[in-house]
């Protein structure tokens, strides 16, 4: 992990890194990431950095539940909840087709509050 300059800016990851925003930690995430979220990630072909507010809350927090029900949190299953949706700057969040969630973001300015986490 390291803590970006005053010029860094979170679009600009240095190489071999990902940025990793505030709200993701506020969101549940925790590193290591779990293995449930990783294989989600891969499936969708996305990167941990896209996910928006709503989209690792709602992840995380199934992969929880999940857990706590002795279950895994496959992205078959969590398709079959709702589906990530991708806007046109790449960002990913989270659309449900039954569950009744509020997951806002409680920091609007989610590009200022962020860190760089290597990549490996």
């Amino acid at each position: 992990m390291t803590v970006p300059k005053r010029s860094d800016r979170a679009g600009l990851h240095p190489p071999r890194y990902i940025t990793v925003c505030e709200t993701s930690l506020r969101a549940g995430l925790r590193f290591p990431p779990p293995a449930e979220l990783i294989e989600i990630l891969k499936k969708c072909e996305v990167s941990l950095s896209q996910f928006l507010h709503r989209a690792m809350s709602v992840t995380v927090g199934l992969i929880a539940l999940f857990r706590d029900r002795g279950a895994i949190l496959t992205p078959e299953y969590l398709s079959r909840m709702g589906r990530l949706t991708s806007d046109m700057q790449g960002r990913v969040t989270y659309r449900s087709k039954w569950l009744d969630m509020c997951t806002q973001d409680p920091a609007k300015c989610w590009s200022s509050a962020f860190f760089f986490v290597r990549n490996d």
